[in-house]
């Protein structure tokens, strides 16, 4: 049988358990087509990759492919009233070696990216033969 002691004991156990894993992760925006990924983010094509690495806001572009045609990349930005606007361009094409730019990003709000091969994409969710990441942020 539990007396009192015991069962506040207990409670006060459970309540610094859960204290615990509350703090041990950060918090992290999943998409539905992303379970659990951190904001790191990687885009590729047959033409060429788009990365955005976290630490730092830095973003990076590369075209893979020798075939006179470049790679565009753009960084969309989700106002609170649901639209998109562009607030980036990247590209790369024509030359040895990727392009990389630094775009402070925030935590509030969301973002994609876009990757095209010849041309920009023109639109935050383009469809194919470009490619986009669902939304995130820092």
């Amino acid at each position: 049988m539990f007396t009192f002691k015991s069962s506040r004991s207990a409670g006060v156990g459970v309540a610094a358990a859960m204290l615990t894993l509350a703090t041990a992760y950060p918090a992290v925006a999943v998409e539905p087509d992303e379970i659990g990924i951190l904001a790191n983010k990687t885009l590729s094509i047959p033409g060429g990759t788009f990365k955005f690495t976290d630490d730092g806001d830095v973003f990076e572009i590369c075209d893979t492919a020798a075939d006179g045609k470049g790679v565009y990349g753009e960084l969309w930005y989700r106002t609170w009233v649901g639209n998109f606007e562009r607030i980036a361009k990247f590209s790369d094409g024509g030359d040895a070696g990727c392009d990389k730019k630094g775009v402070n990003i925030g935590n509030g709000g969301q973002y994609t990216m876009t990757l095209c091969w010849g041309g920009y994409a023109g639109e935050a969710l383009p469809s194919y033969p470009c490619t986009h990441t669902g939304t995130f942020n820092e």
